[in-house]
């Protein structure tokens, strides 16, 4: 089970893949989650992937791929 928050950022991440066709920038996350540092991005999608909704390669910028859909 997600969060407020963290559903706000599945969402936000499941939205800007569609539109774009690649994830978003830790700033653009940031940014639109209202956070005032990429540490809580990275922590944030750390709690998605420990919970099974994402899975994140950290050698490559903007890897990260969407596991599971929410309701």
């Amino acid at each position: 089970m997600l969060t407020p928050k963290q559903l706000k950022l599945f969402k936000f991440l499941k939205h800007y893949k569609t539109q774009n066709e690649i994830m978003p920038k830790f700033d653009e996350i940031k940014s639109f989650m209202n956070m005032k540092s990429k540490s809580g991005v990275y922590q944030m999608l750390g709690y998605l992937e420990w919970k099974g909704y994402i899975k994140r390669h950290p050698a490559h910028a903007r890897a990260i791929q969407l596991l599971k859909e929410v309701a």
